[in-house]
């Protein structure tokens, strides 16, 4: 099996390959709101430099989001892409999920990803071992994180810096710079979903910028 994780939920986007569960390759970059640009030709790259060719791709894990409507869209169209193409196997993936996943059994947490326009996407996660797919995210604005009823949240720092001067200051905050190979983690533990069920987790309206 060869296996590709694609992340472009946010502004840090992210691929990587695998034969089995093995990591052959894996690349993360800072892509802003360029993913529909780069997202090919990073494939590309990573491709070469593991030896594969992408008809080679079997399994295709995908962030759904939250996150970046454009990002996520892109992300979820090359996945189809792929699948169709291939008749690969298609696995999807929240993306607050994977903020969470390395705490998953270890202490409660609340994971937030930015939505733009002053909006976040969060979650609640308990201290047990949840199952990925079970945690209901929500959409909320900046204002309201003021009485955010948690201990610990974790976000990439871009994130924490638009939140910090609002969150209470008792949260403690945990850096999140998931690589891809999270989603990889994911999907080989819940590898339930299939193609037409691929729909994107957006919770909010695109946010339009000038070009």
């Amino acid at each position: 099996m060869i296996g590709l994780a694609i992340d472009t939920s946010s502004e840090l986007s992210g691929l990587a390959l695998y034969h089995d569960h093995t990591l052959l390759a894996q690349i993360q970059w800072a892509s802003a709101r360029r993913h529909s640009e780069q997202l090919l030709p990073q494939l590309d790259a990573l491709c070469r430099l593991a030896n594969i060719t992408p008809p080679q791709i079997t399994t295709v894990a995908v962030s759904l989001g939250p996150g970046s409507w454009s990002g996520v869209r892109v992300g979820i169209s090359m996945a189809k892409g792929l699948a169709l193409a291939n008749d690969a196997h298609i696995i999807g993936v929240n993306a607050l999920d994977v903020l969470a996943w390395p705490w998953r059994g270890v202490c409660a947490i609340t994971a937030c990803l930015a939505l733009g326009r002053g909006r976040y996407a969060i979650a609640h996660y308990p201290d047990t071992s949840w199952h990925p797919g079970t945690i209901q995210p929500h959409n909320v604005a900046l204002p309201q994180l003021a009485t955010l009823d948690a201990t610990m949240i974790c976000c990439a720092p871009f994130v924490w810096e638009q939140i910090q001067a609002v969150c209470p200051p008792h949260i403690v905050y945990l850096s999140a710079i998931t690589p891809p190979t999270l989603i990889a983690q994911i999907a080989f533990a819940t590898d339930t979903t299939r193609t037409q069920l691929i729909e994107p987790l957006y919770l909010g309206d695109a946010v339009i910028t000038n070009p």
